[in-house]
């Protein structure tokens, strides 16, 4: 077995599950112990995460548990972290959750690569404060959104993006989701969504102030399942 999936929270076991099957591998929890699996080199962990913890561990717990599982696989060489807000600092602290795990890392670890979601920055340049890893389970979807500020930005982001999505759009899936978002130029008094909303043009003129904002002050991918590893960059 090449890679093992880790999912943290309950919440989080359907969507392991799912990607594990990308890694021809299984999915267990996060508090199953240790334990040594032939040929293993890949821990692939999937839960909540910001800068006090991630699948429910603060930093120190998660090397500390990396550590363990490397005692006993000496080919384990990769660790790929997913969830929300790894890469972005809030709530006062001074670094990020990889950041926390970087610093504590030891010669130890000198040749485990970890990797993460990117660090979200805007088209216009801007660093996020926040970052969300949303799921679709009906088309086994995912989006990755970040923005600046506060949280209410980056679910300002969401929520655009989901306006295409049912039940107020009519698009399957993230995927396709952020591709109308991206070619959707301005709504218009006619447009379906305002007709259904009963909006007047001033906020059909709010909305299209918003979407120029999401556009251009908010991080957004999205894919497939089988696309989410491929996303990941390195971190250390």
């Amino acid at each position: 077995m090449a890679a093992l999936v880790i999912w943290g929270e309950d919440d989080h076991e359907v969507r392991a599950k799912a990607l594990a099957t990308t890694y021809n591998t299984m999915a267990q929890k996060v508090n199953v112990k240790p334990k040594k699996i032939t040929g293993l080199e890949t821990l692939v962990f999937w839960g909540h995460g910001d800068p006090s913890a991630f699948c429910s561990l603060e930093a120190t717990a998660f090397v500390e548990l990396i550590a363990a599982w490397r005692k006993l696989n000496s080919g384990l060489r990769t660790i790929e972290m997913l969830t929300c807000n790894a890469r972005h600092k809030q709530y006062g602290f001074p670094d990020s959750y990889t950041e926390q795990v970087v610093k504590k890392l030891t010669r130890k670890h000198a040749d485990i690569k970890f990797k993460a979601l990117p660090i979200a920055i805007t088209k216009s340049g801007n660093t996020s404060d926040y970052s969300i890893l949303k799921w679709h389970p009906g088309s086994a979807t995912w989006a990755y959104v970040g923005a600046p500020g506060e949280d209410k930005n980056m679910f300002a982001a969401c929520f655009k993006l989901e306006d295409f999505m049912p039940p107020r759009g009519d698009q399957i899936g993230y995927v396709r989701a952020l591709a109308a978002l991206q070619g959707f130029k301005a709504m218009t008094m006619t447009h379906p969504f305002a007709v259904k909303y009963k909006y007047d043009q001033n906020r059909v003129d709010r909305y299209n102030t918003e979407l120029a904002g999401v556009k251009n002050d908010a991080y957004i991918i999205a894919g497939t399942i089988g696309m989410l590893r491929w996303c990941l960059t390195e971190i250390n």
